[in-house]
């Protein structure tokens, strides 16, 4: 019994840690991202004073995590002690080991509640110290009285049955727990935050990749669809393959508007900084911290931000906290470096010097004049030229994005995209030859010839191969759809 015990709980830690460095591995990233543990006394107050000592102890625990191989030992770890300090409590209570291994149980339990990202991790610490000290305690108390065990319980003198009835306890209780892994497993959150990693680091295939098998399945998400916006435009790919999946839900798959949603308010940033609209970007940045607290991506963002947008001491204050830190002192560093130079490398200002008088207020729920607002501040800015276009034709604004195709020869496009083209041949069929002619811009026969070919299967009714043949185009979005209807917007 007491070789299975260690069998048990080598086997045990072998698999809680092959899982948190495989299949749950976004649960270690999550927990280091949204945690951040300071070692100053202001920090300690603090946290005591709102999440306790155990949210203290917990942060403590977390920040180590930043090493993810570390961070999987550590979980596995503690899961592994859970099940060896119960074990001892039943043999000290009982006198004898643990026959039917129901040791085991709390320590699978523990697991499977960390598999969401949404349950806090101060439950397995708690249940770890709890543990911890029963066992203190009853070692304590047996050692100097002979209060133990508590039950007298009959020793199976069998032979066989000793080793049988733990072997099919343990058969029986690892079906389960595989049975309910594979149905609680939640493939959809590990999917979206290894995505939401993928885009951190700027792996932009492989956000292509994932968001791709994600949307595959028939599948609609804001914030997949959010992710898989930023890589078509970062591999050069948004405005051919815009239409690749469809666009149900219109110009909310490009953005995040402002509407108050805790877990959109992580995300709304990166697009704004990538614009160069950094004083949004810093709007985004500052509620996030508000909703998830003073987490690292928070701090080393807002003072990237305030550098770039020269405010040194707003900066200062940021960078200070990252400096007491355990894992995050050598960025704290790299950023006062680019302090000292008022630049960061890879991050630009698009409305460096701007002045707006009376003051400009930006719109939080539509990202549409704001695209427009930063191109015609800085006309190079090719992102805030494909996003608008992209917004005006999700939006059923053909004719504003005919204006805006002026823009276009500021660009190094060699022809104009085919959704473009698509675009434009709707708004030819709208309007006679002599007001078209002043764009400048010809339709090729192609084009031409190919929406022949999609009205005669509209005609006939043929909608599967319509939509073999045609899902990717502009025509098919605007009439079947849509979710603003299948007429075009004249203004």
């Amino acid at each position: 019994m007491k070789r299975l015990t260690y069998i048990v709980l080598g086997t045990l830690f072998l698999l809680y840690f092959i899982c948190y460095q495989g299949v749950l591995s976004h649960i270690v990233v999550y927990h280091e991202q949204h945690h951040l543990f300071l070692f100053s006394n202001l920090y300690f107050s603090q946290c005591v004073q709102s999440e306790g000592w155990l949210g203290y102890l917990t942060n403590f625990v977390i920040q180590f995590f930043y090493i993810h191989c570390l961070g999987s030992i550590i979980l596995a770890f503690l899961l592994t002690a859970v099940y060896w300090f119960v074990n001892r409590v039943i043999k000290i209570l009982l006198g004898q080991e643990d026959v039917f291994q129901l040791s085991l149980i709390p320590s699978a339990v523990l697991f499977f509640y960390t598999m969401s990202v949404d349950h806090s991790l101060s439950v397995l610490v708690g249940c770890f110290l709890l543990l911890f000290m029963l066992y203190v305690v009853l070692s304590l108390v047996r050692h100097y009285s002979s209060v133990f065990p508590l039950v007298n319980v009959s020793r199976i003198s069998n032979r066989y049955a000793r080793v049988a009835l733990p072997v099919i306890c343990l058969s029986t209780y690892a079906g389960y727990g595989f049975y309910h892994f594979i149905h609680s497993y939640n493939r959809s959150e590990r999917m979206m935050l290894k995505t939401e990693q993928l885009v951190k680091s700027g792996e932009w295939e492989k956000v292509l990749d994932y968001t791709g098998r994600y949307l595959m399945t028939g599948r609609t998400n804001q914030l997949i669809s959010y992710f898989r916006h930023l890589a078509l435009y970062h591999t050069g790919k948004l405005s051919a393959n815009l239409f690749d999946f469809p666009q149900t839900l219109g110009v909310k798959g490009l953005y995040f508007p402002w509407d108050g949603n805790s877990r959109g308010s992580e995300y709304g940033h990166i697009l704004y900084e990538d614009l160069g609209y950094i004083n949004e970007a810093q709007r985004w940045e500052f509620e996030a911290m508000v909703v998830w607290g003073e987490t690292a991506p928070h701090l080393i963002n807002l003072a990237r931000y305030n550098i770039v947008i020269h405010r040194p001491l707003v900066a200062q204050r940021f960078i200070n906290k990252l400096k007491r830190s355990l894992f995050y002192r050598e960025e704290a560093s790299r950023l006062e470096a680019w302090l000292r130079e008022g630049k960061v490398p890879g991050l630009r200002n698009a409305l460096e010097g701007r002045v707006d008088t009376p003051a400009r207020f930006a719109n939080v729920v539509n990202i549409g004049p704001e695209l427009q607002y930063v191109l015609e501040c800085d006309s190079t800015n090719r992102i805030a030229f494909e996003y608008l276009m992209s917004d005006l034709l999700l939006s059923n604004h053909v004719v504003r994005f005919v204006n805006n195709l002026k823009w276009m020869p500021l660009f190094s496009y060699t022809d104009m995209p085919r959704i473009y083209e698509e675009a434009l041949y709707i708004y030819k069929l709208g309007v006679d030859e002599e007001e078209f002619s002043k764009i400048g811009i010809r339709i090729s026969p192609g084009t031409e010839s190919r929406f022949k070919r999609y009205y005669q299967l509209v005609q006939s009714k043929q909608m599967e191969t319509l939509r073999k043949e045609f899902g990717n185009t502009y025509w098919f979005y605007l009439n079947y759809i849509s979710p603003y209807g299948n007429r075009v917007i004249a203004n």
